[in-house]
């Protein structure tokens, strides 16, 4: 599986996991990105609320397609 580009403006409109270390702390697509990439938030989906990550929060995220994580 592989991280997602520094410029999380190209994720706009995907479906990501957001990862702490190596577990899974929620997957949701993508909403907004600020134009320096440095934020993304993460769209409602009814299981979990809008959420901001910021880079410096230490997560990792990876890019999912068709609700399977890429590489499975």
């Amino acid at each position: 599986m592989s991280e997602a580009p520094e410029d999380w403006q190209l994720l706009i409109g995907s479906w990501i996991e957001l990862r702490r270390g190596d577990q899974l702390v929620r997957t949701g697509e993508v909403e907004a990105v600020t134009s320096d990439s440095s934020i993304m938030w993460l769209k409602f989906n009814g299981t979990h609320p809008r959420q901001l990550v910021a880079k410096t929060d230490g997560y990792a995220v990876y890019p999912v397609r068709d609700g399977l994580t890429e590489g499975n």
